[in-house]
């Protein structure tokens, strides 16, 4: 058996062949790039070590690596990794080292931080619905969430449901619902607390303490955040008291204006509803697995944490940058600042990648990796309850494990700390050891059900105050999935996407600018986009000049879990027109 491991809801689960099984909620069948993943496997690889372009050993290229270590303090490395594989042993076990040494590290907060920690605020966790609970509801909300395109089996378990899309612009999502709300960006909060606000005053929710809340929040002011009328508002106060739908509520609403306090308050309204298991965010939190142990922070923690987001501004304070299971140029804020640091001399780049990812492209030091077809791994869902015991199903002896390699730096800088060395599998059974879960019995069934370990509660709070909340004025840029990309994954089949800025009145080339900086784009008009709204596919984040569009986001951050808002506000023109042939 073997699981995709991306940074998806989904994950598919194949059997030896890379059929995927039909079993519930795989059900049989796979995305676009889950069909060319065997075929992408070949391409576009790295074959060997790199240093300044030249082809070397791996083993030279750790004794390069090892040296520079020595000759710096341990906070100037900066180690960057993210969820391009979300295997425990690629993704979090190899942070053992740089723990150990005592290396700055980012704060993960890039994605779902901001989301994870307001509904915990209020839950105690922010596990949702499981699968079979989304066959059970008989309508959905899905708010700010394409799920169409990037949640291909939730969708398809809901699709015969009476649907709901609110989102700022009329996605394939809000195209293919039986009704939709488009509002303006960054006004998610708003609506959310003027549906609490009717209920309250129609008494289907009876809180002297929410009613506190919500009376500040005038219909005028919701009106004007929104776009949308009281009769809207009023609407979607009665779908959700008479049809008690599930919500879905996209991870976009977090890396906007406003979107901690947004994802909160959307997921109060099943709360205070009654409606049971009534949303979904995403359930990473809640199977017992142990990311601190695998990841070394229970004895061993990072000198220096940095949000993910201040990566660029805050690059002279290091020397050197590892990154493994990432693309740091494309996705990070200020990636513009990454290049040019490294072009100068004052970073030195090392790369572990089993592509040459844009980010690989421009180290000094490369290290061919595996991909999740090619090795042993350790596999969970953010949506479903499996537990997948990865098995290789081709053969790769030109790359090296991320465990390996870390052990072979570890080596080489003489290190012979138990903890370093402790047997992966050991560290994989310790880390499921609350799933009820061992080693043995998942590599004896290959895909075993997990059961959620979560602890309730619940609060009102944190619940916005008027002053609290930034209110959404100006044009802002927003993002999403394309189906054929995950983030800056799959162009070596679908080819490299232009950087086109769907938007309401421009057609041609122009800028996007911030006070961060501008961007070269390639605007093209769209009829179903409102006024202010330009819209980027995530996999499209570098313009007609190889700039990182991040390059001009502008340093703002979640108030809960720091998540940098990249859905911002910009400015734009268009300096030339022309016919677009594409």
């Amino acid at each position: 058996m073997i699981a995709c491991t991306r940074d998806c809801y989904d994950t598919c689960i194949f059997d030896s062949k890379y059929k995927p099984l039909n079993i519930f909620p795989v059900n049989g069948f796979t995305c676009s790039r889950g069909i060319a993943d065997v075929k992408r496997n070949s391409i576009n690889r790295i074959k060997s070590a790199y240093y300044e372009g030249k082809e070397i050993t791996v083993e030279e290229g750790i004794r390069i690596l090892a040296k520079r270590i020595r000759e710096i303090k341990p906070e100037e490395i900066l180690h960057i990794d993210y969820d391009g594989n979300q295997g425990l042993l690629t993704w979090y076990y190899p942070a053992r080292l740089w723990n150990y040494l005592g290396s700055s590290s980012t704060d993960y907060s890039i994605c779902s931080a901001e989301g994870h920690e307001t509904i915990k605020a209020h839950y105690g966790s922010s596990f949702g619905a499981l699968p079979e609970d989304f066959a059970k509801f008989s309508s959905v909300v899905f708010w700010g969430s394409e799920a169409s395109i990037s949640f291909i089996h939730g969708w398809k378990i809901l699709k015969d449901k009476y649907k709901v899309t609110i989102d700022v612009r009329k996605s394939e999502t809000a195209k293919r619902s039986d009704k939709y709300y488009i509002i303006k960006p960054g006004s998610d909060v708003y609506l959310a607390i003027g549906i609490l606000k009717k209920l309250v005053e129609k008494g289907k929710i009876r809180d002297a303490e929410l009613q506190d809340k919500v009376a500040p929040f005038n219909y005028s002011l919701i009106e004007e955040a929104t776009s949308l009328k009281e009769k809207d508002i009023e609407d979607l106060a009665d779908f959700y008291f008479n049809e008690k739908p599930l919500t879905i509520i996209g991870f976009a609403i977090g890396r906007s204006l406003n979107g901690g306090y947004a994802i909160g308050v959307i997921s109060l309204i099943p709360g205070l509803l009654g409606i049971e298991n009534g949303f979904f965010y995403s359930n990473s939190q809640g199977w017992g697995i142990d990311f601190d142990y695998l990841r070394g922070t229970h004895l061993y923690k990072p000198r220096k944490i940095i949000n993910m987001g201040d990566v660029g501004d805050r690059i002279n304070e290091f020397k050197i940058i590892f990154v493994w299971n990432s693309n740091p140029l494309h996705s990070l804020p200020g990636g513009d600042k990454i290049m040019e640091a490294v072009n100068d001399g004052r970073v030195f780049l090392v790369v572990h990648d089993p592509f040459w990812s844009e980010t690989a492209k421009l180290a000094n030091l490369v290290f061919p990796g595996l991909t999740f077809l090619e090795k042993e791994d350790v596999v969970y869902s953010y949506w479903h309850n499996y537990l997948v015991y990865n098995e290789p199903i081709i053969n790769n002896s030109l790359g090296i494990t991320e465990v390996n390699l870390m052990h072979k730096i570890a080596r080489e800088l003489e290190i012979s700390e138990d903890f370093i060395f402790e047997d992966l599998w050991k560290a994989v059974e310790v880390s499921l050891r609350n799933t009820g879960i061992s080693v043995e019995e998942l590599k004896r069934r290959k895909v075993v059900k997990v059961s959620p370990k979560v602890t309730r509660k619940f609060s009102i709070e944190p619940f916005p105050k008027p002053d609290d909340l930034e209110f959404p004025q100006g044009e802002f840029l927003v993002y999403s999935s394309h189906p054929n990309y995950t983030n800056s994954q799959f162009k070596e089949i679908y080819g490299e996407r232009k950087p086109i800025v769907f938007n309401s009145k421009f057609e041609g080339e122009g800028i996007l600018y911030t006070e961060k900086g501008q961007v070269r784009v390639i605007f093209k008009k769209a009829e179903d986009l409102p006024t202010g709204v330009y819209f980027l596919f995530k996999s499209s984040l570098f313009d007609l000049d190889g700039k990182p569009i991040n390059s001009i986001i502008d340093g703002k951050k979640g108030k809960f879990g720091g998540t940098p808002l990249l859905n911002i506000k910009v400015q734009a023109k268009r300096v030339k027109l022309f016919t677009l042939n594409f």
